[in-house]
């Protein structure tokens, strides 16, 4: 079987193209060929092929600026892809629907009749990332991905969705059950795994005897909660440190400063994805706020996976798929998504080394095992060969 899976984000960079990446090379180890088309990282002339992990992964020329390129929107990237696109493959798989994905694909699958199977990670238009924020650009082009998100799912042979509130806008869309199927958030347990804490705090400068909370992430959506919840407990624990990779906010840097904390925030960037587990392995408990509204709702993040392989316990809230996911399987603690009630379960879970200790050793072993990129893949290898066999193929 050949798979052609096309993401938005540039090679080797954001949340569609790890997903996309991580479930192409456990796929691979299953026998299947998988080719993936991401955006260009840097601008150039020329395309680049490249292998990694086993998976052929196509940049197309391009000279758009990198917020074009990362976001779908690159007229040079959609031409290059239209003619790669026509390729010997059996199954073509687009990783949400911006136009650099989604236009090849349905070209695709016109012209060579072969699935066209729409992965669904993020609720882009109403109630989702269209309302983030407050340019006048990003609302109109929220208003197109509203339209063309809708579009894309409901003409697709088949869906992929990331959480059971995606499913279920799949099925409204007219999709059949059958051809829905829920993939969640994997792990790179090969990746990411256990390190020591004590090691690690010594390696990046960090006291050995400190509570230590870890937040990574690219996504804003909740950097307000995170800030006003480490605010409270600052004061309720006069020890407690926050490390934080990835993007930097704003809001939380003035709110330390003007509370005189600053010193107990650390930020240490962005980190390569390779030395991820390192930072991970010095704190006691993974911060992921996720605040009660739709966008939420109906994503699925994919420091989750990061946070189960660290083998850390995860502080989160009562909203989607997530919440769910850590309440059932033992894997950390949810509170209400408010600062006081967050800041006081966090700190509950700092006291009690025990608790952090056995969450930590279940998340691991869900990494391990049903949460696992290689056990998902499973599951999508078998949708696969249930759409080709509809198809007598």
């Amino acid at each position: 079987m050949r798979v052609l899976m096309m993401t938005h984000n540039m090679a080797g960079l954001g949340g569609s193209f790890m997903r996309a990446h991580s479930l192409a090379k456990s796929l691979v180890m299953l026998g299947t060929h998988v080719t993936l088309i991401a955006s260009r990282r840097f601008p150039g002339r020329h395309w680049i092929e490249e292998e990694i992990d086993g998976v052929r992964v196509f940049q197309m020329a391009d000279l758009f600026p990198e917020r074009v390129r990362h976001g779908g929107l690159s007229p040079l990237d959609l031409v290059g892809r239209i003619k790669h696109a026509d390729g010997p493959y059996d199954i073509i798989h687009g990783f949400d629907h911006r136009p650099s994905v989604s236009i090849p694909a349905l070209l695709m699958r016109q012209r060579r009749q072969i699935p066209y199977v729409a992965d669904w990670a993020d609720l882009w238009g109403k109630g989702g990332i269209a309302e983030q924020s407050d340019s006048v650009i990003r609302r109109l082009l929220g208003c197109a991905d509203h339209y063309w998100e809708r579009f894309v799912h409901a003409h697709a042979d088949a869906v992929t969705a990331v959480t059971r509130n995606l499913a279920s806008r799949a099925e409204q869309l007219g999709i059949p059950v059958k051809r829905i199927r829920l993939i969640q958030v994997g792990a790179n347990g090969d990746v990411i795994t256990p390190l020591s804490k004590t090691d690690m705090r010594i390696k990046h400068g960090l006291p050995e005897d400190a509570p230590i909370a870890v937040h990574s992430g690219f996504a804003p959506y909740d950097a307000r909660l995170l800030a006003d919840t480490f605010a409270v407990l600052a004061k309720r624990n006069p020890r407690v440190i926050l490390l934080l990779t990835g993007s930097r906010s704003r809001y939380l840097h003035e709110l330390a400063e003007a509370a005189g904390f600053s010193d107990r925030v650390r930020h240490l960037g962005i980190v390569p994805y390779s030395r991820l587990g390192e930072i991970l392995a010095c704190g006691d408990v993974m911060l992921l706020p996720f605040s009660n509204r739709s966008i939420n709702a109906a994503r699925y993040p994919n420091r989750v996976g990061d946070y189960l392989a660290a083998g850390r316990p995860i502080a989160t809230n009562r909203t989607g798929d997530l919440g769910e996911m850590v309440r059932s399987e033992g894997v950390g603690i949810v509170s209400e998504a408010e600062p006081e009630a967050f800041a006081a379960a966090i700190d509950q879970l700092l006291a009690h080394e025990e608790s952090q200790h056995q969450m930590g050793l279940r998340a691991r072993t869900l990494a391990e095992t049903r949460l696992s990129w290689s056990a998902l893949a499973k599951h999508l290898d078998e949708f696969y060969r249930d759409l080709l066999g509809e198809r007598g193929v």
